[in-house]
């Protein structure tokens, strides 16, 4: 699937359900996909890599199982407001998803069930 381009992913889950369809499964068992460092920086950087990849027509995010997205991870929340680098590199990239799938050549379909809060919410509008 697209070489090694993805394999750089560990949040993010990947399916291809019909020839130039990629499904993006945001994953982060047990918190009902609650976005940690790690999402967030996948979140960030995804539609780059999927502009950039041939094989891909469109794109469908979805959340792991019963829930999109619960919003920001607690543990991330708490270090966003302790620390001052943390906060200015979540900021930044949390303005960089929302450029990212707005410049995005292909296009994003949001498949939503269950809860869609604070960010995931915002990945509901952008897509």
């Amino acid at each position: 699937m697209g070489g090694d381009r993805y394999a750089r992913y560990v949040r993010l889950k990947f399916e291809r359900p019909a020839d130039g369809v990629l499904r993006i499964v945001m994953s982060n068992p047990g918190k009902l996909n609650a976005t940690d460092q790690q999402m967030h920086w996948e979140l960030a950087e995804i539609w780059r890599t999927i502009d950039d990849d041939p094989e891909v027509r469109c794109a469908i995010l979805t959340g792991e199982g019963a829930a999109f997205s619960a919003g920001g991870d607690f543990e991330m929340i708490q270090k966003i407001v302790d620390d001052f680098e943390m906060r200015v590199r979540i900021l930044k990239e949390a303005r960089d998803i929302v450029y990212n799938v707005i410049n995005c050549s292909k296009p994003v379909v949001s498949a939503m069930r269950g809860p869609a809060v604070g960010g995931g919410a915002g990945l509901r509008a952008a897509g």
